[in-house]
């Protein structure tokens, strides 16, 4: 699963994460500072009164493999029949 981390300074200068899940690989850089500038200046995220996306530091796609060693969920089902 490919996740997109947004990383901001808060209005208290601390480093604050957003992760997303489920994003489009295709997003550029000027897209996602555009963004990133405009979840800043919406200050939606305030915590005692303090954006905690202020201004974007950085952005980077993380992307996570599983491999499944087992999993008994499908053999119960099977056997209730």
């Amino acid at each position: 699963m490919k996740k997109l981390e947004l990383v901001f300074k808060s209005e208290d200068q601390k480093v604050k994460t957003l992760r997303l899940n489920y994003v489009s690989g295709q997003l550029d850089n000027e897209t996602l500072q555009s963004a990133m500038n405009r979840i800043g200046a919406l200050k939606m995220f305030k915590v005692n009164g303090m954006n905690q996306y202020q201004v974007p530091v950085a952005a980077r796609y993380i992307d996570t493999n599983s491999e499944t060693i087992f999993d008994t969920r499908n053999e119960d089902k099977q056997t209730v029949k």
